[in-house]
C-alpha cells in the first residue's frame, strides 16, 4: 500500500492531500484521496473532500497551487 502526502502551504492555511493506493500485478485495487485544510495558527484540521476517483487528489492539488484556496470554495458547503 502506497501513501502519498502533498502539502501546499499558504499564508494562513495549509492544504494537505493524502492519497492511498493499493495495486497488484494486474492493476489498481484501491484508491482514496482525502483533502484536509489545516489552520496554521491553531493546528486544527478539517476534512474538506474525500474521493475514490483515481488521480482526483493530484488534480485538486494542481488547482489549489494555481488558484489558491478559491479552488476549494465549490467543495465546502
Amino acid at each position: 500500500m502506497q501513501t502519498k502526502r502533498t502539502v501546499i502551504k499558504a499564508l494562513a492555511y495549509d492544504v494537505l492531500v493524502v492519497e492511498v493506493m493499493q495495486a497488484d500485478a494486474l492493476g489498481m485495487l484501491f484508491y482514496l484521496a482525502e483533502i484536509h485544510v489545516r489552520e496554521k495558527r491553531t493546528g486544527s484540521q478539517r476534512l474538506v473532500r474525500r474521493s475514490r476517483i483515481p488521480g482526483a487528489g493530484q488534480e485538486l492539488a494542481r488547482d489549489v497551487r494555481r488558484l489558491g484556496l478559491r479552488a476549494l470554495d465549490h467543495l465546502t458547503t
